[in-house]
C-alpha cells in the first residue's frame, strides 16, 4: 500500500542546440547504366515465382575511397544480395540448388565474368556451411572482385547463428560467423589464384542478415590485417580504401573484448557500411551486453521516434517505391504498426486449461488490451528493453554457451530441416509455444499443458522443442516479471517486427535514398517524391526515476514545445497526462513504489535539470541518467554509462533541488 504524501518533480528540458543528421558527403554524379535483374522474394507465399527489379551500375562506384558512403553502390549491393536468396516450401531440391543462377545472371548483366561458387553454394545448406559466389570485372588499372555470401534460404545453416561460442576459438567474436569469415577470406584467395588475377584489386562485398554478419567480419578482419601491414591475398595488392563492404540488417558478430584487433568502431573500419532498421530485432543480436557490435559505421532507416516531423512523408515515398518492387497486391505493409499491449485478468484464467487459446491470442486481438502506461514506444525500445533484461537473466556469455546454446541450436536444426514435414509451418508458432509456456508457468507454476500441446503438434520433434522450452522458461519467466508487457507486445507484433527484415522492404528504403530511383520515378509519375537520406544516428538516451511512492514529472523546453508530463497522485497510480511525439515514456507501478523511464533521441544536445520535493517527513529520491549506444572514435559501441550522473536526496517538506546536466 502506498504511503500518503505528495512528491512532485518538475523538470525543465532546454534544447541548447538542435541539429539534424549531417548527410554523408555527396558522391559525384555518375555516368551509369540501368539493368534488370531477377530474384525470389522472401515473403510472398505464392509459389515458385520470380520477380524483377532494376539495378544501376557504374565504374564510378569504385573511383572514390570506400571510406565515403555511396548511396548508389549501397542500393546496388542490396540488389546483389537479393539474388542470393531462394526459399520455397515445401522444399524442392532442384529449385533450391538453382539459386546461384540468379547471382550469376546479375553479375554478368553488369559486366562481371569468371563467375564461380564454393561447394557450399551448390549443395543443401548444413549447420557450418557458408554459400559463397564471386566474379570479377577488369578495368584498365585494377580488377574489381565481387563477393556475395548466401543471404537467405539458409535452412540448417540458420542454426549456426546461435553458435556464439565462449570466444576462446574466435578472438571473442561470434564463433559461427567468425569461422564463416575465415572461409570467405580463403575462398577469395583461391578465386584470385584460380582466375590468375594480378596487380591492384578492389573488393566489393555485400551481404544481408546472416550474410551481412559474415561480410562484416570478413571486411573487419581484412582491415585489421592490412592495418598491421600484412599481405592478405596472393599475387595481388589491396588497400583498405579499396574494400567496399555493404551489409543490410546484419546481426552483431564483432566484439569489444577481442585481443588481436583494434576496437570495432576504430576509424580503420570506416569502409564498412551497415544499413540498419532500428525496429528490426535481428541487428540487436548477438546481444550488446556480451560485448557484441558491428565493425564499421551504422546508417539507419528513419522511424517515427527519431524523425516524427518527416516520418509520414518518408513512408509515403517508401510506399511509392515499394509498390513498384512488390508487383502484387497481396502484401500489406504493417511494420510500423507496433503498440504496447497487456492482458486482461480473465485471459490469465484461460491459461490454466486453454493452451491453444494462448497460441491464438498472439495471432489476433483475442484478450489483449492497449498499455496506456507506455507512450510512444516502438519496436526498437521494446525489444531493446526485453533483450537487456533477458540477457541479464541468461547470465554471462559462458553461461549462455553452457546452458542454452545447444538446446537452441537443436531447436533451430529441426525447425529448419528442409525435408521436415512434421514441424509447424512457421517458426512463429514455436515462439508462441514458448510464450504460452511462460504464461502458464507464471500463473499456475508449471507448463504441463504446453508439453502435451507441443507433443500433439510436433510429433517426433516434441522432445527437442520441449528441451529448448524448459531451458529457456526460467530466464524468460524472470524477464516477464520485470518486463511483462514488453514481452507480450513483442509476441503480439512478431510478424510486424520481422517484416522490417524483409529484403524488398529494405530495397525500397534504399531506393528512397538513391537519386537514380527517385529521378526515374518522377519522370513517369505526376505525384513527385523526394530523396530520403538515411540517418547517421539512431541512438536514444534514457533516464530512470525510481525510489518513489508517488511520482510526478514534467519536462518541457523553454519554448514549451516539447512536453512530457506525468501527474502524481496522493492515492493511486500516477497518470501520463501528455507526451510529445519526440519522446517515449514508460510508467511502472509496484506495491511499494513507482518508477518511470524516459527515452529521447540523442541527435540533439540536451541540458536537463530536475527538482524534487515531498510533504512526507523524510523521503528518499534517486534519479540517474545515462546514454545508450554511444559511438566514439577509438571506443566501443556498447551499452555503457559514458556520460552518467547519479544522485540521492533525502528531503522533507522544504523544496530540495538537484541539477543534472548532460550535454552531447
Amino acid at each position: 500500500m502506498k504511503l500518503f504524501g505528495l512528491l512532485f518533480i518538475s523538470a525543465v528540458l532546454s534544447i541548447s542546440s538542435i541539429s539534424g543528421d549531417i548527410p554523408s558527403k555527396a558522391v559525384a554524379s555518375y555516368e551509369t547504366n540501368k539493368y534488370s535483374f531477377s530474384y525470389v522474394s522472401d515473403h510472398r507465399p505464392i509459389g515458385k515465382s520470380i520477380f524483377s527489379s532494376e539495378i544501376y551500375f557504374s565504374q564510378s562506384y569504385f573511383e572514390h575511397s570506400s571510406y565515403e558512403y555511396d548511396p548508389h553502390l549501397s542500393t546496388a549491393s542490396q540488389c546483389l544480395t537479393m539474388t542470393t536468396y531462394t526459399d520455397y516450401a515445401p522444399f524442392d531440391e532442384e529449385w533450391y540448388l538453382s539459386q546461384p543462377k540468379y547471382v550469376k545472371a546479375i553479375l554478368e548483366t553488369i559486366g562481371f565474368n569468371s563467375f564461380t561458387t564454393n561447394e557450399d553454394f551448390v549443395q543443401t545448406a548444413r549447420f557450418d556451411t557458408i554459400g559463397l559466389a564471386a566474379a570479377k570485372k577488369e578495368y584498365s588499372n585494377y580488377t574489381v572482385i565481387a563477393v556475395a555470401p548466401r543471404s537467405g534460404g539458409y535452412y540448417s545453416e540458420w542454426a549456426n547463428n546461435m553458435h556464439l561460442g565462449d570466444g576462446s576459438l574466435s578472438d571473442y567474436m561470434h564463433e559461427g560467423w567468425y569461422n564463416a569469415a575465415q572461409k570467405t577470406i580463403k575462398f577469395i584467395n583461391d578465386y584470385i589464384i584460380s582466375t590468375k588475377i594480378t596487380g591492384p584489386i578492389k573488393l566489393w562485398m555485400s551481404g544481408y542478415s546472416r550474410g551481412g554478419a559474415v561480410v562484416n567480419l570478413t571486411a573487419g578482419l581484412l582491415d585489421s590485417s592490412l592495418d598491421k601491414g600484412q599481405k592478405v591475398f596472393s599475387n595481388v595488392s589491396l588497400k583498405r580504401e579499396d574494400i567496399f563492404a555493404y551489409t543490410f540488417e546484419a546481426p552483431q558478430g564483432a566484439n569489444v573484448n577481442s585481443k588481436n584487433i583494434k576496437l570495432p568502431k576504430d576509424a580503420i573500419y570506416g569502409n564498412i557500411w551497415n544499413i540498419i532498421n532500428p525496429n528490426d530485432v535481428v541487428p540487436k543480436v548477438a546481444m550488446s551486453e556480451y560485448g557484441f557490435t558491428r565493425f564499421g559505421i551504422d546508417k539507419f532507416i528513419t522511424t517515427k521516434f527519431f524523425d516524427p516531423s518527416n516520418f509520414d512523408n518518408n513512408r509515403r515515398i517508401f510506399k511509392s517505391l515499394h509498390d513498384i518492387i512488390n508487383q502484387t497486391d497481396e502484401f500489406v505493409y504493417s511494420a510500423d504498426n507496433f503498440s504496447m499491449y497487456g492482458l486482461k485478468i480473465e485471459d490469465f484464467l484461460k491459461i490454466i486449461t486453454l493452451v491453444p487459446a494462448i497460441i491464438d491470442m498472439f495471432s489476433g486481438d483475442f484478450g489483449n488490451i492497449k498499455d496506456n502506461t507506455k507512450v510512444n514506444y516502438d519496436a526498437n525500445i521494446a525489444t531493446t528493453l526485453f533483450l537487456e533484461e533477458l540477457t541479464s537473466n541468461l547470465g554471462s556469455r559462458s553461461n549462455f554457451v553452457k546452458k542454452y546454446q545447444k538446446p537452441i541450436e537443436d531447436l533451430m536444426l529441426v525447425m529448419k530441416d528442409e525435408k521436415n514435414s512434421s514441424m509447424p509451418s512457421t517458426p512463429l508458432l514455436i515462439v508462441k509455444m514458448i510464450g504460452a509456456a511462460v504464461l502458464s508457468s507464471v500463473i499456475i507454476g508449471n507448463s504441463n499443458d504446453v508439453d502435451k500441446y507441443v507433443k500433439e503438434t510436433t510429433g517426433q520433434h516434441s522432445v527437442t522443442i520441449n528441451n529448448c522450452i524448459k531451458a529457456l522458461i526460467g530466464p524468460i519467466c524472470s524477464t516477464y516479471w520485470e518486463r511483462p508487457n514488453e514481452l507480450i507486445s513483442i509476441f503480439m507484433h512478431m510478424g510486424d517486427i520481422f517484416q522490417n527484415h524483409s529484403i524488398d522492404v529494405v530495397l525500397a528504403h534504399l531506393q528512397a535514398q538513391d537519386s537514380f530511383y527517385i529521378d526515374s520515378y518522377n519522370a513517369s509519375h505526376e505525384n513527385k517524391i523526394n530523396l530520403v537520406p538515411l540517418r547517421d544516428n539512431a541512438d536514444f538516451g534514457r533516464m530512470k526515476f525510481f525510489g518513489f511512492n508517488d511520482l510526478g514529472l514534467r519536462l518541457d523546453s523553454k519554448k514549451g514545445k516539447r512536453v512530457v508530463n506525468v501527474e502524481g497522485h496522493l492515492i493511486g497510480k500516477s497518470d501520463i497526462e501528455d507526451c510529445d511525439k519526440e519522446y517515449a515514456v514508460g510508467y511502472y507501478s509496484y506495491i511499494t513504489e513507482e518508477k518511470m523511464e524516459l527515452f529521447m533521441p540523442i541527435n540533439k544536445k540536451y541540458n536537463i535539470s530536475m527538482k524534487s520535493y515531498s510533504k512526507k517527513p523524510r523521503h528518499r529520491c534517486e534519479y540517474w541518467a545515462y546514454y545508450q549506444f554511444i559511438s566514439l572514435d577509438n571506443h566501443a559501441t556498447k551499452r555503457v554509462q559514458l556520460d552518467h550522473k547519479k544522485d540521492t536526496a533525502y528531503f522533507n517538506s522544504d523544496r530540495f533541488k538537484r541539477d543534472v546536466t548532460i550535454s552531447l
